[in-house]
């Protein structure tokens, strides 16, 4: 097993403990979990993906709870300002910007390529 696929499976508890924890709706459109009928769900979106980050990326401050419709559509539209705006607004227990700057950048090379400044102007 390879060193991502190694931390996903060391990670996956945290992960289902943080999405049992948020409210059962999605952080886009606000469709419930508890809605009848079609085809749709909740899935666990990373703010930042694994791909920039394969061995940092699990923390809840870089998790998103959206519809498996917003997860294809709009989430992959929004900047990462826009979707740590809704983390901030919807999950505010686990937002935490300097922290998630980590995840990308341990060394803080870049403390400013989000700021608060462009999360709030999201609103």
């Amino acid at each position: 097993m390879g060193k991502a696929r190694t931390y996903y499976v060391k990670n996956r508890a945290a992960r289902i403990e943080w999405r049992l924890s948020v409210a059962g709706q999605c952080m886009v459109c606000g469709w419930l979990e508890s809605t009848p009928g079609g085809f749709q769900w909740l899935e666990t979106h990373e703010i930042e993906q694994r791909s920039a980050a394969p061995t940092r990326w699990a923390d809840p401050c870089n998790y998103l709870l959206v519809c498996n419709q917003c997860h294809s559509e709009r989430i992959t539209l929004m900047s990462h300002a826009e979707q740590l705006a809704l983390k901030w607004e919807n999950d505010p227990t686990n937002f935490d910007l300097d922290v998630w700057l980590r995840i990308r950048d341990p060394e803080l090379r870049a403390p400013t390529r989000v700021t608060m400044e462009d999360i709030e102007t999201c609103f």
